[in-house]
């Protein structure tokens, strides 16, 4: 059983195939297609949640492993995961996800590989974050998370549908397609977006917001050090 396939008891069968499904579709379209480039790599995983996705990239071959979560309850939960001879190669860190992958970089650190999992939410300033990647030399960059369904290089801001604290609704910023795409063109890097519609309409069990309709959508996408620069 991979750390992928351990469900928390209390979930329903309906519930266990829709994250079966849905971990094994994004392990496929993230994390196999580049083994070659991952194996004997070292990764920089930011919002990388208990650890679990450490894991993946170390059994895809990674030599180093450096995850970021910036909830703690979730970092704690990574030392209950079960060990399979892997645990040595993994680092989890508590702290903010955008604000070490900036340490690091000024301390001179570098990553072949730079994976940001759910943390360009509220970053206003998308050129320093790929600036900051760059600075970390990596050959391959994925990025998966929330983005504006438009092509024009904006910003959106919407109200959090989360719990209103102290009767202050709070906002949250979203980039667009075109403007992460500006922004890693400009950095020197090619940018390339993850085709989901090559998973059959059938096979897209617990994937709805990657085919979702509206202003926003779960998009993927690939960044290279352009060769050309």
């Amino acid at each position: 059983m991979s750390f992928h396939q351990h469900v928390p008891g209390g979930f329903l069968d309906s519930e266990v195939n829709l994250m079966a499904n849905r971990v094994q579709a994004r392990h496929a379209m993230l994390v196999d297609v580049f083994r070659h480039i991952i194996a004997d790599s070292t990764v920089m995983l930011l919002g990388a949640e208990d650890g679990r996705w450490c894991y993946t990239f170390a059994a895809a071959g990674a030599l180093q492993v450096v995850g970021v979560e910036s909830s703690f309850d979730l970092v704690e939960r990574f030392s209950r995961l079960p060990d399979v001879g892997m645990r040595e190669r993994i680092e989890m860190r508590y702290a903010t996800p955008v604000e070490e992958l900036y340490k690091d970089a000024e301390a001179g650190r570098t990553y072949d590989v730079v994976v940001l999992f759910d943390v360009l939410e509220n970053v206003s300033d998308l050129y320093e974050l790929l600036h900051h990647i760059a600075a970390v030399s990596p050959r391959l960059v994925v990025i998966d998370g929330l983005f504006a369904v438009t092509e024009e290089a904006v910003l959106m801001i919407e109200r959090h549908r989360g719990p209103v604290h102290d009767g202050v609704k709070q906002q949250r910023l979203i980039p667009s397609r075109g403007a992460i795409t500006l922004a890693a063109e400009d950095t020197g890097f090619a940018v390339d977006w993850v085709d989901w519609r090559q998973i059959p309409e059938d096979s897209r069990l617990g994937l709805s917001d990657y085919y979702q309709s509206g202003a926003q959508r779960r998009f993927s996408l690939i960044l290279t050090p352009n060769e050309d620069d």
